[in-house]
C-alpha cells in the first residue's frame, strides 16, 4: 500500500536578534528607513558642503609664503568644535525616549559607558582630521584619494574582528563597488594641494594611511559602543558626539596652540582674497557642515553599521568632485569620464547594501 508523503515545505531564512547583532545592524528597528535615509542625506550634505568651502578657503589664502602645511589642527578642530549645535537635537530625542518609558538602570551604564570610550574616540577623531588635512597639503590630490580610499579595507578587517559582522556577497560587492568609486576619483582636484617643490610624498603617503586606519577604528569602536550599551534610542548618537567632540575638541585646541597656528587665523584673514567677512563665514559653514556630516555618519553606524556608514561617506566623493568642477573650475579638472562612471558605480554600492537591507526585513 502506497504511503502518503507530504511535500516538504521549506521555511524561508528567519533571522534572529542575536543574527541581527552579528549583522551589525542590533539597533535598526524593522523597516525603519525614514532614519536611514535622513542619515545619507546628513552625509552627502554635511560632507559636500564641508568639502567645497574647503576648497574656497585653500582657494582663496594668500599662497606667496610657504605656509602650505599650516592650519592642519584647525582644519580638525573645524570638524568638532560646533558639537554644541548638537545640544537641542539630544535634548529632544532624550526627552522623547524617557516619554516613552521611564529611564532605566540600562540608560544610565548606557550613558557611562559612552563617558568611559569618549576619550579614546575623541583621541581617534582629532588625530584622523589632523592626518588627513596634513596629508592633502603634502600629496598631489590624486594619490591622496588613491591612498585614502583604504578605509574601506580596514573597516572591513576591524567590523570583521571588533564588531564581529558576518560578511556577505552583497556587503562585500557593495565594498567593492564602492573602493572603485573612491578610486575613480582620484582626477580631482583640491584647492590646497602642493607644487612639485612642496609635495612631500613620503610624509604626505603616511599621514593619508594613518588618517585612514583611524577613521575606520573610529567608526567600529563606535558601533562596538552602540553593540554593547544596546543603545535605547538615537538620543545615544548624539550622546557620543557631543561628549566625544568636547574631548576632541579640546586635544585640536591643544595640538593648535602648541604648534603655534593660532598666529595664522589674522595672517589668513587679511591675505583672504574675498575678504574676511567671507573668510570667517567659510570658516562657521565648515563647522556647521561637519556637524550635519557627523551626524549622518554615527547615525548610520547607530541604525545598520560601521561599514555601510563608510560606504556611503565614500561614495559622495564624486558628487563632491562633481561640484568642485561646477563651482572651481580648476585648471586640467573637469566632468571627464572617470567621474562619471564613479557616480555609476557609487549608485550600484548603495544599491548592493539596500538590498541586503531589504532582504534581512522581509527574513526578520
Amino acid at each position: 500500500m502506497a504511503k502518503n508523503h507530504q511535500p516538504i515545505q521549506t521555511k524561508p531564512q528567519v533571522y534572529t536578534k542575536q543574527d541581527l547583532i552579528a549583522l551589525g545592524n542590533s539597533n535598526r528597528k524593522l523597516n525603519h528607513w525614514p532614519t536611514i535615509i535622513l542619515c545619507i542625506i546628513f552625509v552627502i550634505t554635511g560632507q559636500s558642503i564641508a568639502k567645497i568651502l574647503e576648497n574656497f578657503y585653500y582657494d582663496q589664502i594668500d599662497h606667496n609664503d610657504n605656509h602650505q602645511n599650516d592650519g592642519v589642527w584647525t582644519q580638525s578642530l573645524l570638524q568638532t568644535v560646533g558639537f554644541r549645535l548638537l545640544l537641542p537635537f539630544y535634548i529632544f530625542t532624550a526627552k522623547k525616549h524617557n516619554q516613552q518609558q521611564s529611564p532605566t538602570t540600562s540608560d544610565r551604564t548606557s550613558t557611562k559607558y559612552i563617558i568611559s570610550f569618549s576619550g579614546l574616540i575623541g583621541i581617534l577623531w582629532s588625530n584622523q582630521g589632523r592626518f588627513s588635512a596634513k596629508a592633502k597639503l603634502e600629496l598631489p590630490f590624486r594619490v591622496f584619494t588613491l591612498i585614502y580610499t583604504t578605509q574601506l579595507f580596514f573597516t572591513l578587517i576591524f567590523a570583521a574582528f571588533i564588531n564581529k559582522i558576518k560578511l556577505n556577497r552583497w556587503i562585500i560587492t557593495s565594498l567593492i563597488l564602492a573602493t572603485a568609486t573612491g578610486a575613480l576619483t582620484f582626477s580631482s582636484s583640491f584647492g590646497g594641494e602642493p607644487d612639485e617643490a612642496e609635495a612631500n610624498n613620503g610624509r604626505g603617503s603616511l599621514a593619508a594611511l594613518i588618517s585612514s586606519l583611524y577613521f575606520s577604528l573610529l567608526l567600529c569602536v563606535i558601533q562596538n559602543v552602540f553593540k554593547r550599551t544596546k543603545a535605547p534610542s538615537f538620543a545615544s548618537v548624539y550622546q557620543v558626539l557631543i561628549i566625544s567632540s568636547l574631548l576632541a575638541t579640546i586635544s585640536s585646541a591643544a595640538g593648535l596652540l602648541i604648534e603655534g597656528e593660532q598666529d595664522d587665523f589674522k595672517r589668513d584673514m587679511n591675505g583672504f582674497s574675498k575678504g574676511k567677512g567671507a573668510y570667517v563665514m567659510a570658516l562657521v559653514g565648515q563647522v556647521v557642515a561637519w556637524q550635519v556630516y557627523w551626524a549622518g555618519i554615527v547615525g548610520l553606524v547607530f541604525s545598520v553599521s560601521s561599514v555601510l556608514a563608510n560606504v556611503i561617506s565614500v561614495i559622495t566623493w564624486p558628487i563632491v568632485s562633481v561640484l568642485v568642477v561646477i563651482f572651481f573650475g580648476y585648471v586640467n579638472d573637469e566632468f571627464d569620464v572617470f567621474k562619471g562612471v564613479a557616480l555609476v558605480t557609487a549608485s550600484l554600492s548603495a544599491a548592493a547594501y539596500f538590498y541586503r537591507l531589504h532582504k534581512e526585513n522581509l527574513s526578520y
